[in-house]
């Protein structure tokens, strides 16, 4: 129902759902708290979370199967164009 309101009506709906967002789950009456901003750095506590992207190992890995993905597309595209 949502999705043929949104293509019927696309300002409307943005403009109802924002304000439902607004009200259900952005506060104005606990300020956040204070923090350093640094996006770079882990949170501190139990819920941080640290990257997952680095290394050199996994780099390497990860631009040796991206490069062999590549191939293999650029492979498979010239034997089509070929037939």
């Amino acid at each position: 129902m949502m999705v043929m309101q949104s293509r019927l009506t696309p300002g409307l709906m943005e403009r109802m759902l924002a304000r439902q967002v607004d009200k259900a789950h952005l506060s104005r009456d606990e300020p956040a708290a204070a923090t350093s901003g640094n996006v770079f750095s882990p949170a501190p506590g139990a819920g941080s979370v640290d990257g997952g992207w680095g290394g050199r190992r996994r780099t390497a890995t990860r631009r040796l199967v991206t490069a062999a993905l590549l191939t293999t597309a650029a492979v498979a595209g010239a034997r089509r164009w070929r037939r």
